[in-house]
């Protein structure tokens, strides 16, 4: 389908579903609120035009439908978690402008070895790492040159080698492979690793008024992320692909000279690892060691004072800082506005009363095993996003799990967290996301490649999540998941 239908069908279904008579006793304010969001989920998810400027119709569809005024529309364009994701960025781009992040990762894999297998699983901790406070798209880009050159050190031995190798064939394909993986598993490890962690956050407090802190939500991301990369790993060298432990002749003396290149770590570079160091110990530490004596201190204030350090401390030439605003310009202003678009339609569904209606209609799953509601959502997620944009469908999916704990009495927030994990597990199509894009345009890939593997892969993410949520997650987190909360109704 051309985008020119999908721009026509968008206003089409608002106006049919908004001219319908009530429908199942929904108010016209929460049909309204329907009609509209249906709208903004059809061009966010065919990006019939820029996702940024979808992002901005709720400031026009809500206060003209009468869901919100433009006041209420707007507000969610402020929340701090969008602050929260800029101090995390810039921080990030600090460490990108003094070569920081390839210095860490080169001497992962460095340290990891260099047999096949191993170098596979560096780079799969080296990105995963690195994910969990860049940007994954960003990894992805500065990993892939690494991987290619060890790729071509690597054919050129095989080329001059007198006895086959076995996996030597496919080698290149996994490795190329373990970077969109591993970014996109990375970034569940903490709040900033990948926006849809911060809309659970947001959802969590807009509709129960509960705040979740950085440590809280790494106490289950960072385990499920790190069992994730494992399988990753087993999978891409022992299942998809049967990849030998032969050593990688030369690799280790270029991962080395990498390293060397870069020289000894300056001024800059320490002192942006000291700010880092300090912000990410205070997220992880704030609930229990800082807000007893600084209750007002929360995770977004920290990653501000953060950011702002870096433009106050000097280089070691003295001329200018660790971060300058021209740098700070790559921020990635458009998903800021998906931030906005994403928490203003969340806060619709709220508004209008139709996260009630949904709940409503939800109670006839009442009586179904939770494992099993659990597994068909994790599902169902894990291959919608496949095809669809995470924030989006995460953003349209919370409302509705927040609405079926309350229909069928278990706690929300397992099921809530799952459903954002879930979003980040799309594995097996290069349009899916920027990284398995970037990757697949290495000319390393075949489509049935990452298919394949990715395929095989999602359903372990499934399986995983599954288990960790609900055999986990409740012990981690101290809640009963099979009754809900006096205190969130």
């Amino acid at each position: 389908m051309s985008k020119n239908l999908f721009i026509a069908l968008g206003p089409l279904t608002f106006l049919i579903i908004l001219s319908l008579p009530e429908i199942g006793g929904m108010s016209s304010t929460a049909q309204a609120a329907l009609a509209s969001t249906i709208w903004i989920a059809i061009w966010w998810v065919s990006e019939a035009i820029p996702v940024p400027v979808t992002s901005l119709l709720p400031l026009v569809l809500f206060p003209l439908t009468g869901v919100m005024s433009i006041g209420q529309s707007a507000a969610p364009f402020a929340n701090p978690l969008i602050y929260l994701f800029i101090g995390g960025f810039i921080l990030a781009l600090a460490m990108e402008r003094w070569n920081l992040h390839r210095r860490i990762a080169l001497n992962i894999i460095y340290a990891v070895g260099t047999n096949m297998r191993m170098l596979i699983l560096g780079f799969i901790l080296a990105t995963g790492f690195l994910s969990m406070w860049i940007s994954n798209t960003a990894t992805t880009v500065m990993m892939l040159p690494i991987a290619l050159s060890i790729i071509t050190q690597y054919k050129e031995f095989e080329k001059n080698s007198d006895k086959p190798i076995p996996g030597a064939d496919v080698f290149p394909v996994a490795l190329i492979l373990s970077l969109p993986y591993s970014a996109s598993i990375g970034g569940m490890a903490t709040l900033v690793g990948t926006p849809t962690n911060l809309i659970f956050i947001d959802s969590v407090e807009r509709i129960y008024g509960a705040s979740i802190p950085f440590a809280e939500w790494m106490a289950i991301g960072l385990p499920i992320s790190l069992i994730l990369m494992f399988v990753c790993w087993i999978h891409l060298t022992r299942t998809a692909f049967h990849i030998g432990g032969d050593t990688v002749p030369g690799s280790r003396e270029l991962v080395r000279s990498e390293i060397d290149a870069l020289g000894k770590m300056g001024r800059e570079e320490r002192n942006v690892l000291i700010i880092f160091s300090i912000v990410a110990i205070c997220w992880i530490s704030r609930s229990y060691l800082i807000t007893p004596f600084l209750p007002q201190l929360n995770d977004t204030i920290i990653a501000l004072i953060g950011a702002g350090a870096l433009f106050i401390i000097p280089s070691s030439n003295g001329r200018e800082k660790l971060m300058d605003w021209e740098t700070s310009l790559k921020l990635p202003w458009g998903v800021l506005l998906l931030f906005g678009g994403a928490f203003s339609v969340a806060a619709a569904f709220a508004e209008s009363g139709l996260t009630a209606w949904i709940g409503d209609k939800l109670s006839l799953l009442e009586g179904i095993p939770f494992w099993l509601i659990l597994l068909i959502i994790v599902a169902v997620v894990n291959y919608l996003t496949e095809v669809t944009q995470n924030m989006a469908t995460c953003t349209l999916m919370m409302p509705i799990m927040a609405a079926l704990a309350g229909a069928i009495d278990v706690h929300p927030f397992p099921i809530m967290a799952a459903t954002c994990i879930a979003s980040s597990c799309a594995f097996m199509l290069p349009m899916a996301t920027a990284p398995n894009a970037i990757v697949f345009g290495s000319g390393y890939l075949r489509m049935k490649d990452m298919v394949r593997a990715g395929f095989l892969l999602n359903l372990l993410s499934i399986l995983v999540i599954v288990l960790m949520i609900y055999f986990v997650f409740p012990v981690v987190w101290g809640i009963d998941m099979l009754s809900f909360p006096q205190e969130l109704k």
